[in-house]
């Protein structure tokens, strides 16, 4: 009988923005009070251990929701006037909100000591995952809004064409909160698995 091995995280909240001198190990806690559950068992592997356990921030749809209140707020205007207008003014901006809730809550990104996966979907769960010795090149991106809120992209790429970064083996990690820290323990892990 296998035994699992000792799974620790770190959970980069959208509100916590610590700052980690180069070469600092990020502190990590265990699984009792990370957020990880038994349903993530299956796309861990024996004594793997998780390094980063995140969701997108909300800040990452802050065009959808601004969008989503107006369209409620326009719905409550109109509902002064005319109730079924109102209504069906207000359906666009739930339906938005809807959106931006599901598309948050089901999308995680765990960064294993072995594996970068990405892990979509609430009935239907769609990983796609890479090893972190696979890795060939990692880009991260991000505005001068969304740096100062703190997150950002990360895209991680299989295969690096003479031209630059190729289409087809990119695994992207979009609205990372801490995504400086959360590239840094990438590269850490990359060096450290490359390097045997």
């Amino acid at each position: 009988m296998s035994q699992r091995g000792n799974r620790s995280t770190v959970e980069y909240e959208e509100t916590k923005r610590d700052e980690h001198k180069e070469g600092e190990t990020v502190q990590s806690r265990t699984d009792s009070g990370s957020g990880s559950s038994s349903k993530d068992e299956s796309y861990l592997l024996d004594d793997e251990t998780v390094l980063v356990d995140t969701r997108p921030t909300w800040w990452g749809w802050t065009g959808y929701l601004a969008l989503a209140g107006m369209f409620v707020g326009l719905g409550l205007l109109l509902s002064l006037v005319e109730v079924a207008v109102g209504l069906l003014t207000l359906v666009p901006g739930v339906l938005l909100v809807g959106y931006v809730w599901y598309q948050r809550t089901y999308q995680r990104y765990l960064v294993t000591d072995r594996r970068i996966i990405v892990s979509t979907g609430m009935t239907t769960r769609t990983t796609n995952e890479t090893w972190v010795e696979d890795v060939s090149g990692l880009q991260t991106k991000t505005t001068s809004f969304s740096r100062s809120r703190g997150y950002g992209t990360i895209t991680v790429s299989h295969t690096v064409t003479p031209s630059g970064f190729s289409l087809g083996g990119d695994l992207q990690l979009q609205g990372v909160p801490n995504y400086a820290d959360v590239a840094q323990t990438i590269r850490r892990r990359q060096s450290e698995r490359k390097g045997r």
